[in-house]
């Protein structure tokens, strides 16, 4: 198996995949200076472990800002919701490993790969309908912190289907 790297061009992440099994997801996350994630989230029943080898990555794990420095790792226990920046000046660079892995790889390929291909805003985020058939799609594996977004998400999610973007949703994690 040739290396699968992922890149998001627009939060400026990217994913060297290590490991992927059901058991585990394991990445090395770069993320660039003064980056961040789309937006803060969940993983339901997964824990997801940080472990920052060059740089400083900055977390909130449940409301709780967490610094992890390299050499330094922290995790999200199942289901926390949690958020990620870096406000240095240099990119920071950690292991990553999901447990279980859920469908976090497909995911990642998704959101990456409609990034890739100019299909999100400036902060990495698809139009709410793409991001209804992403996180009804993805809803055992990531969820939005925010319920008001969750509720709409649920409310957008059968016209999203309607309109084919989870066909598209479903294209991008097959690993295209």
């Amino acid at each position: 198996m040739s290396e699968e790297v992922l890149v998001n061009p627009v939060t400026g992440e990217t994913m060297k995949v290590l490991e992927s099994t059901p058991e585990k997801f394991v990445i090395e996350y770069a993320l660039k200076a003064h980056g961040e994630i789309p937006l803060e989230h969940f993983h339901p029943g997964v824990e997801q472990e940080i472990a920052v080898t060059s740089g400083e990555m900055h977390i909130t794990v449940n409301g709780e800002p967490v610094v992890i420095k390299a050499g330094e790792s922290a995790a999200a226990p199942p289901s926390a919701l949690h958020f990620q920046w870096n406000p240095r000046d240099e990119e920071a660079i950690a292991v990553e490993t999901y447990r279980p892995a859920g469908r976090n790889h497909d995911f990642f390929r998704t959101l990456f790969g409609l990034a890739r291909d100019g299909h999100t805003d400036e902060h990495g985020m698809p139009s709410i309908f793409m991001r209804a058939a992403i996180f009804s799609e993805f809803k055992d594996t990531i969820c939005p912190a925010d319920g008001k977004v969750r509720l709409v998400v649920a409310l957008l999610s059968p016209l999203s289907r309607l309109l084919g973007h989870r066909r598209r949703v479903r294209s991008y994690a097959g690993g295209s």
